[in-house]
């Protein structure tokens, strides 16, 4: 069920309305769980179990789209954001090769881009030579 303010904020008028899209964002950690993430990987496996969640109660029920987008490594300059040495290190290397953010955004338009009858229901989009 769609809880909190900001649900209760849209989620009256979208079921008044029959339509609607709700978008959340994951990772494809929430796909398979890297070395050292299983903290990450579970709040992304959480968001991918409330996305389905939202797509049953809010899309089968009352024709809202319900979409996920799985990103992997995206260069929005967190690496150079890590102060410990070999966590830096490590942090550039997996950055190397990481994805532009517009192209992020570009699946989002592709999934808010569909007519009210289609729901791209899960967009995964990694670095081509990402190992996951």
């Amino acid at each position: 069920m769609l809880t909190g303010p900001h649900a209760d904020a849209v989620r009256p008028a979208m079921i008044a309305r029959r339509s609607g899209h709700i978008l959340n964002l994951s990772s494809v950690a929430g796909i398979r769980v890297g070395d050292a993430g299983g903290v990450y990987s579970a709040t992304k496996f959480f968001i991918r179990g409330i996305t389905d969640s939202f797509r049953r109660e809010v899309g089968i029920a009352h024709g809202i789209q319900v979409s996920m987008i799985s990103p992997g490594v995206i260069d929005t300059g967190w690496a150079d954001k890590v102060s410990n040495a070999e966590g830096k290190r490590i942090a550039q290397d997996l950055n190397e090769g990481a994805i532009h953010p517009d192209h992020v955004a570009d699946a989002v338009v592709h999934a808010l881009d569909q007519p009210t009858d289609v729901t791209v229901n899960d967009i995964v989009i990694h670095p081509t030579r990402q190992d996951w």
